[in-house]
């Protein structure tokens, strides 16, 4: 928008010189007509009137010729900037258009790894892994920031964070099927961490003792002198 009206305004620039100049050029006529007249006139009066004649025309010459060297400079000051800015277009041209190719570049390399990776996933296709098992899981991948399948530790699902019920959990660990989180709806597989298996065990111990319940505290011999 700035080297449009830059450019406008060079333009208005020029057209005020070239008239500037026509005018000059008349004036300078003029004045050269008046002088060649000198040599006809006959009487004072005649001479008084063309001379007059000559200063006015040799002022209009001069004033002109002044507006037409301050125009001049302002087309010259125009074409200078004019240039400069043409200059940093054209190099910033070339950045974009060397930028655009290296992104043209590497775009056609991402497609050409996502084709790969797209015949690679389709020859996965048949036996335990269904259509629809494949679109289930890009699905997960595609809501899920890419991350479409995590481990449980203990008994936390990694994808979510949130404790997971110990049978199922256990049933994870068999890995004889794919299991899916309830939560998130991420795959899921157990990982043995540090740590992990000391809590996993803890669990199991906290539900047993829980549905053996006041069994596991009490005495039955203890009520062998109220019978």
């Amino acid at each position: 928008m700035e080297y449009i009206d830059e450019h406008t305004r060079s333009e208005t620039a020029k057209d005020d010189f070239r008239s500037l100049r026509i005018q000059y050029d008349d004036a300078v006529h003029a004045r050269e007509n008046s002088e060649k007249q000198m040599e006809l006139i006959s009487t004072q009066r005649e001479f008084e009137a063309l001379e007059k004649e000559i200063k006015d025309a040799s002022a209009k010459e001069q004033n002109l010729l002044k507006l037409l060297h301050v125009k001049e400079k302002q087309v010259h000051e125009f074409s200078e900037r004019l240039t400069e800015k043409e200059q940093l277009m054209t190099l910033q041209k070339q950045e974009v258009d060397s930028e655009a190719s290296k992104i043209e570049a590497l775009l056609a390399d991402k497609r050409a790894q996502l084709e790969a990776l797209s015949t690679k996933c389709d020859s996965y296709i048949g036996g335990d892994i269904t259509v629809d098992l494949y679109n289930k899981f890009c699905n997960i991948v595609k809501n899920k920031k890419g991350k479409g399948i995590v481990p449980i530790h203990g008994l936390v699902c990694q994808g979510c964070h949130i404790v997971l019920p110990m049978q199922f959990v256990n049933v994870v660990r068999t890995a004889k099927e794919i299991e899916f989180c309830p939560y998130c709806s991420r795959i899921l597989f157990y990982e043995e961490i540090e740590g992990a298996e000391e809590q996993f065990r803890k669990s199991i111990e906290d539900i047993d003792i829980e549905e053996g319940g006041l069994a596991d505290f009490v005495d039955s011999s203890e009520f062998d002198d109220l019978l």
